[in-house]
């Protein structure tokens, strides 16, 4: 009887952490598509400033899309990590997304 009691807590632990698991990356998921849908307003807000200006937002821009795309990659790590590496790769990724989320709200700020 102790075995099965065991089991059963065992399966529900893992339901539970896939769950959490999977939270977690829709999340991160849906960031990555607001910080896309934020740097498409930015490109679209750039036709109207003088070309020393859009040169120097262009950058930041490229910059921005290539730290998304890195937050991407993590994202992908992530949900391609066992149980033993999940913590490890995630706290990786937070500090990636944590990055990301401040330079884009450091342009947004740059371009009110």
């Amino acid at each position: 009887m102790m075995s099965q009691t065991t089991t059963k807590n065992h399966v529900g632990q893992s339901q539970v952490d896939e769950r959490l698991r999977k939270a977690i990356l829709d999340k991160k998921k849906a960031q990555i598509e607001a910080w896309s849908r934020q740097i498409e307003q930015l490109q679209e807000g750039l036709q109207n400033v003088t070309a020393s200006l859009r040169s120097q937002t262009d950058e930041r821009l490229s910059d921005l899309t290539e730290a998304r795309d890195q937050a991407v990659k993590h994202l992908d790590q992530l949900q391609q990590s066992s149980q033993e590496t999940w913590a490890s790769i995630l706290q990786q990724s937070d500090k990636v997304f944590q990055d990301v989320a401040e330079r884009l709200h450091a342009m947004a700020q740059d371009q009110s």
